[in-house]
């Protein structure tokens, strides 16, 4: 009993909030696609991921950018974070700048 009740704790962790995709939404379109449940392609990706990391989030990113169901939600997030660095570079810049200007007077 204690054995179901592991797993169904995995399972309802790994299939996120209902509707709402846990990253991307790349595990929840293959699973739909493949006719199974998220939390299973998941599990999957999870594993290759320990085991080969940068081919396997290069391949999530790709296939977030390919797929028409999530490729909407990927460009928005990476132009989020695009925007978010190009702002924290600038600020560093500007402080850093400053000190050079500050420390010249």
């Amino acid at each position: 009993m204690a054995k179901e009740n592991f797993l169904d704790n995995i399972r309802d962790n790994l299939n996120g909030q209902p509707g709402q995709p846990m990253l991307l939404g790349v595990c929840k379109v293959l699973a739909k696609r493949l006719g199974t449940e998220p939390w299973s392609v998941r599990a999957v990706f999870i594993v290759l991921t320990l085991l080969a990391t940068g081919p396997m989030l290069v391949a999530y990113v790709l296939s977030g950018l390919l797929l028409d169901e999530t490729s909407e939600r990927t460009r928005g997030i990476f132009k989020g974070l695009f925007q978010l660095l190009r702002d924290t570079v600038e600020k560093v810049l500007n402080l850093i700048s400053g000190t050079v200007n500050g420390s010249q007077r």
